[in-house]
């Protein structure tokens, strides 16, 4: 009997307002990963729901507390779903800060190059 695993592909959500940038790291991602995009982190319970997303890769540059309040919401209602934060500058609060590195599961300075 031949196994499926090798045809299941996780599923990633890209939010950045840079929709470009968010092309990009999907046409990289692509062969090995279902990959989703947006440009901004509204609705995104419905969103993560609806796709099955296993990893969210996000842009800090948004507001940031109400990027906290989305990402605090997310690992309540979906502790499973990873976060990878994307970031130029972190916010200048550092408690805000402090609370949006607890949340995710990684970070990663932008730019950077997907090839």
């Amino acid at each position: 009997m031949q196994s499926n695993n090798k045809h299941y592909r996780k599923n990633i959500l890209v939010i950045d307002p840079d929709h470009e940038f968010c092309k990009n790291v999907g046409l990289y991602l692509e062969d090995s990963f279902n990959v989703f995009i947006r440009s901004s982190i509204e609705y995104l319970d419905y969103t993560i729901f609806l796709n099955q997303v296993h990893l969210i890769l996000v842009n800090v540059d948004s507001p940031a507390h109400f990027l906290l309040k989305e990402l605090s919401s997310l690992k309540q209602k979906h502790p499973n779903v990873k976060v990878i934060l994307m970031y130029t500058l972190w916010p200048e609060d550092s408690s805000i800060q402090k609370k949006l590195k607890q949340l995710a599961d990684a970070s990663i300075a932008k730019p950077f190059d997907v090839e």
